[in-house]
């Protein structure tokens, strides 16, 4: 399973947090220019757009696909934001018959080609929706100096608002839940992290719960849960990003590929000095016959074998023989062959007709039947032995 490394891209630059046991260990922080790059060929590198680059705004559209409307954002983009190289994301809000509702995020990526050669990340997320929520809830929270106010649904965001430390108040709390519109009654939970200067008074909100406030952005602890397929960074893969990878690459099969050929060489030499012992003892042996020593001669032994050799029958060709001779509903049990001689346990229901088809067939001599045939109550056949004398 591959890790998970996230990386905090902020104003001063970026913090790096590699999960273990889905808990965030800090690796590294600092500015885009003091940062050494982070390693890890398989790694999921995560890119976390925080909040104080982020802008946001929600947009009515006629109602038309997703796919559509991101092409019409790509066009005005730089209407809606006043950022000179934006980059975007959007997703829908709600829709009708009557039109479509986007939330639009930008930010600036004028620092994508130093960001990537640091962090070579390969998904993007907006920290807005890095959040996601069992129950509509409220979440504030305190991060590099802001405190922050966010509303999610699920994993739809309802919507966030950012005020400097120690500002924000229960005034500033109402306006925000004001801003919800019609989904303030849907909140159903309120989620604090650390603590707040001001107490609670809304009856509608039925739960207040604290929790711990850790020195990372609470993000990261949602990124389990997160879909990332839908922030994977698509139509950017440059080979400047890769370059260091390709080349460990190479590297590695051109070191597997000449140690392979170093023990194949190995192999070979330890086999060719195998074969040159075995060749010296064979000339030592021949020498040593050369210089007196009698060889006795096998050729009548040789000579005997090849002829009985050349008489011998093959079974193959016995049993062809017997194939094309013997009748249909015929079997043979057993066969026994010595030289011309064959004797033969044969299953069927005419005796005669077996005998006499043999006693007609190419290669056969003689046929004799051999005691009385046994008839078989259960088949009905008979068996019996048959000699069988071929021809040379």
């Amino acid at each position: 399973m591959m890790a998970m490394v996230v990386g905090y891209w902020h104003k001063d630059g970026i913090d790096v947090y590699r999960l273990l046991d889905q808990k965030p260990v800090k690796q590294g922080s600092g500015s885009l220019g003091e940062l050494k790059p982070v390693r890890g060929i398989f790694d999921k590198k995560v890119l976390i757009v925080g909040r104080e680059l982020l802008l946001h705004t929600r947009k009515r559209y006629p109602p038309a696909p997703i796919k559509r409307l991101t092409k019409a954002v790509e066009i005005e983009v730089k209407d809606i934001f006043p950022i000179s190289k934006p980059a975007f994301y959007c997703r829908v809000f709600e829709s009708s018959t009557g039109y479509t509702t986007l939330d639009i995020w930008a930010w600036e990526s004028e620092q994508y080609e130093r960001l990537r050669e640091v962090f070579p990340f390969n998904y993007l997320v907006p920290e807005d929706l890095a959040y996601s929520s069992d129950v509509p809830e409220i979440k504030i929270f305190q991060y590099r100096g802001m405190s922050n106010i966010l509303a999610h649904s699920g994993h739809q965001f309802l919507g966030g608002a950012s005020y400097p430390d120690a500002t924000i108040d229960e005034k500033d709390m109402e306006r925000f839940l004001f801003g919800l519109g019609r989904y303030r009654s849907d909140i159903k939970r309120i989620k604090v992290y650390g603590a707040v200067p001001f107490q609670f008074r809304d009856a509608s909100i039925p739960e207040v719960s604290r929790v711990a406030q850790e020195d990372y952005p609470p993000c990261i602890d949602y990124l389990t849960g997160l879909n990332l397929n839908e922030f994977k960074v698509k139509g950017d893969i440059r080979l400047s990003s890769k370059i260091n990878l390709l080349c460990r690459v190479a590297i590695y099969l051109t070191l597997g590929y000449g140690l392979m050929l170093y023990l194949t060489a190995k192999n070979y030499d330890r086999t060719a000095g195998e074969i040159r012992q075995k060749i010296s003892a064979i000339d030592a042996k021949v020498s040593y016959r050369k210089t007196g020593q009698r060889i006795e001669d096998y050729s009548d032994i040789i000579k005997e074998v090849n002829d009985k050799l050349s008489t011998k029958r093959s079974p193959l060709k016995v049993m062809d023989i017997l194939a094309k001779s013997l009748p249909v509903g015929t079997f043979i049990n057993r066969m026994v062959l010595n030289q011309s001689n064959l004797e033969v346990s044969v299953s069927s229901r005419e005796p005669l007709s077996v005998i006499k088809a043999l006693g007609g067939a190419e290669g056969i001599k003689t046929v004799r039947l051999k005691g009385a045939p046994g008839k078989d109550a259960a088949t009905g056949s008979y068996n019996f032995n048959v000699t069988v004398e071929l021809s040379r």
